[in-house]
C-alpha cells in the first residue's frame, strides 16, 4: 500500500520507481468522541482550517497536466471535526528515508495535525501527483517544516531496498524563496530509476502543504513546484479570510 493519510486501510499499488510499500491508518473523518466542530474552535483551535476548508485549497484535476485522473479511494479529508491535541513524538530518522518515496511523506515529521485533506492523481503511464494540506496548532507547523528539513538532510544519500533490488537514492534539497512562509523542494533520483520524484513542502501560517510528483521523464517532476504554488496561493487567501 502507499503510505498515505488514510481514514481506513486502503490497498493500492505504488507506482514509484522501485517503490517501497507501506501503509498508515489515521483517524476517521467522521466527527467522533473527543473531537470538536471547527465552528466551536477557540483558544488553541482559533484560526485553524478544518478538513472541509483544507479540501478547498487542493487542485482539481483540471489544474493538472493532461491525462491525469483522480483516485477516489485516496481523495479524503477530516471533515468539520478537529482532532484533539496530541503530544509530539520524537523525530525518528532511522526508518524515515524509504517513506519519502510515498505520498504521505509529511508523516516522516512524526507530528499529527488538527485536520487534513488530500487528493491523489495518476495518468496512464502510472505517473503520480499527490497533494496534502494539514493544519497545526501553535508553532507545530514550523516544527514540522524544521523536522522535514532534518529528514531530507539525513536522507541525502541512502539505499532503497525493495522488491528484491537496490537503488542508490540521492536527494537534492533546496529552499524556495518567496513561496509561502517557508518552502522546501527535494528531488529524488537514482541511477536505477527511470525518472524521479519531486517533493515540495510549503508552510502558510499554520498550514503545511506537501506535494509528491513522481514521473518517468528526465525533468524529475519539476512541475510539482508550480502546482504547489497554486495551492499556496489558495492557502494565503484562506488565511486572510479567517
Amino acid at each position: 500500500m502507499k503510505l498515505r493519510r488514510a481514514l481506513t486501510a486502503v490497498a493500492a499499488t505504488a507506482v514509484l520507481p522501485l517503490a517501497v510499500t507501506a501503509c498508515s491508518d489515521q483517524p476517521s473523518s467522521d466527527a467522533s468522541a473527543g473531537h470538536k466542530k471547527a465552528s466551536d474552535a477557540a483558544g488553541p483551535n482559533a484560526g485553524l482550517l478544518n478538513g472541509t476548508r483544507l479540501k478547498a485549497l487542493l487542485l482539481p484535476v483540471g489544474e493538472l497536466p493532461k491525462g491525469y485522473k483522480a483516485d477516489p479511494k485516496a481523495t479524503r479529508d477530516s471533515g468539520a471535526a478537529l482532532a484533539p491535541a496530541s503530544s509530539k513524538a520524537p523525530l525518528k530518522l532511522a526508518d524515515a528515508c524509504p517513506k519519502l518515496e510515498a505520498s504521505a511523506w509529511i508523516q516522516t515529521a512524526g507530528m499529527e495535525g488538527a485536520a487534513f485533506a488530500q487528493g491523489d492523481f495518476a495518468n496512464a503511464a502510472q505517473e503520480e501527483f499527490n497533494q496534502e494540506a494539514d493544519s497545526f496548532r501553535g508553532g507545530d507547523a514550523q516544527t514540522v517544516m524544521l523536522r522535514l528539513g532534518q529528514v531530507l538532510k539525513h536522507c541525502a544519500h541512502f539505499t532503497d531496498k525493495s522488491n528484491g533490488t537496490s537503488a542508490a537514492v540521492t536527494i537534492k534539497t533546496t529552499t524556495v524563496p518567496k513561496v509561502g512562509d517557508q518552502t522546501l523542494k527535494a528531488v529524488l533520483s537514482a541511477p536505477e530509476w527511470e525518472g524521479g520524484t519531486t517533493l515540495v513542502a510549503s508552510r502558510v501560517g499554520n498550514v503545511v502543504i506537501t506535494t509528491f510528483y513522481n514521473v518517468q521523464s528526465d525533468d524529475m517532476g519539476a512541475a510539482g513546484l508550480d502546482l504547489t504554488k497554486k495551492i499556496v496561493a489558495k492557502a494565503q487567501k484562506a488565511q486572510k479570510a479567517k
